[in-house]
């Protein structure tokens, strides 16, 4: 089965800063280092005995000589890092002095107080998993921390005025917020931030909490001190509602929901959702989405079974614009309820305890 896999990207897309430690004595408040270490060079010019006579002074102990650069990484004992660095910054004799800093890896962790129980995110054993039986975020955001890219979720609805989720929550920017008037044309009346098909309603707001657990995990605010945080820290949800309180739904509002965020120009969709048989008609709304360049990323299904024997739909629908995604748990296993497929699944995903936002600004794991 083929799969385009080229938007897949779209999660991690802002470039970060990089934090640059100052280089010199006078920059130095901030930036930690190795105390009673120091690297230093001299000059071709310095004789043995000057080199001598420095090293006494700061009662030195030569522990590395870095052959190509022709300097040294010195021990020094009876005066501070600083106070050499500013004795010697100066000498004639001396190319540079500086201290031993300490350097770490530059991942880039958010500061949602919630984070560290996020294994899927960075996983450090923290729920008795494996390290780094992850997706490696704090790596990621090193690189891109998300853009404004439309997600539609399409589920129970979301809870978008949630805490940690209203700053990401789509805005339409074509029609004007409870006038009753449809003011883009679309046919759906005040649809300012998607719509909701189980009740036929501009309301979309989320009855059962999955919609918003699921939303969350896409796309909670990141670093903004609150809740969790959501793989992409900038991102625009569109929440879109088929499925009812209980959970269920059919397949004509699923349709629908689909041309819904096809028309409205979404850059892909999210549907943690399946059942029934084969649909002609929701195949070929799928379909609609991908000639107009639209993800469709798809549950593998909780069935414990193996999919190219089983079909599970929509995740099994032969669509190059279709990403199956299968339940991974801590210890990077299949989870014990999620299908499988060599050709209908195209990849894994942490699924299991997952910790997320839930509706009226609480949070849960499911």
């Amino acid at each position: 089965m083929s799969r385009s896999l080229s938007l897949f990207t779209i999660f991690v897309v802002l470039v970060l800063s990089l934090f640059v430690i100052a280089n010199s004595a006078g920059g130095q408040q901030t930036a930690k280092f190795v105390e009673g270490q120091v690297i230093i060079k001299f000059k071709t010019t310095t004789t043995p005995i000057d080199i001598s006579v420095i090293q006494s002074s700061l009662g030195a102990a030569v522990q590395t000589r870095f052959g190509r650069i022709k300097a040294e990484l010195w021990d020094i004992q009876g005066v501070t890092v600083q106070n050499a660095v500013a004795l010697y910054k100066n000498d004639p004799r001396i190319e540079y002095i500086e201290p031993n800093y300490i350097l770490n890896a530059d991942d880039t962790f958010p500061n949602d107080p919630r984070f560290p129980e996020l294994w899927g995110l960075h996983n450090t054993g923290q729920t008795g998993g494996t390290p780094d039986a992850d997706i490696d975020a704090p790596e990621g955001w090193d690189l891109e921390t998300g853009e404004e890219v439309i997600v539609g979720v399409i589920d129970t609805g979301t809870d978008w005025q949630h805490e940690d989720l209203a700053d990401n929550i789509y805005v339409n920017p074509n029609e004007i917020p409870d006038n009753g008037i449809d003011d883009d044309g679309n046919g759906f009346i005040d649809d300012v931030h998607g719509w909701d098909f189980r009740n036929n309603d501009n309301n979309p707001f989320d009855d059962a909490g999955h919609g918003t657990h699921v939303s969350g995990t896409v796309g909670a605010v990141g670093n903004n001190g609150i809740g969790v945080v959501g793989v992409s820290w900038n991102v625009k949800i569109m929440p879109v509602k088929f499925l009812s309180s209980s959970g269920g739904g059919t397949t004509a509002d699923a349709i629908a929901s689909v041309e819904y965020t096809t028309m409205m120009g979404v850059d892909l969709t999210n549907n943690s959702w399946g059942g029934g048989s084969f649909s002609t008609a929701l195949r070929d709304a799928i379909e609609d989405a991908g000639d107009q360049g639209i993800l469709f990323v798809a549950a593998a299904g909780n069935d414990s079974w193996d999919t190219d024997i089983y079909p599970h739909y929509p995740s099994s629908y032969d669509l190059d614009n279709i990403i199956s995604v299968a339940n991974t748990n801590h210890n990077d296993l299949l989870s014990g309820t999620s299908n499988w497929g060599l050709t209908s699944v195209d990849l894994s995903a942490p699924g299991s305890s997952i910790l997320s936002t839930f509706p009226n600004d609480t949070y849960g794991t499911i």
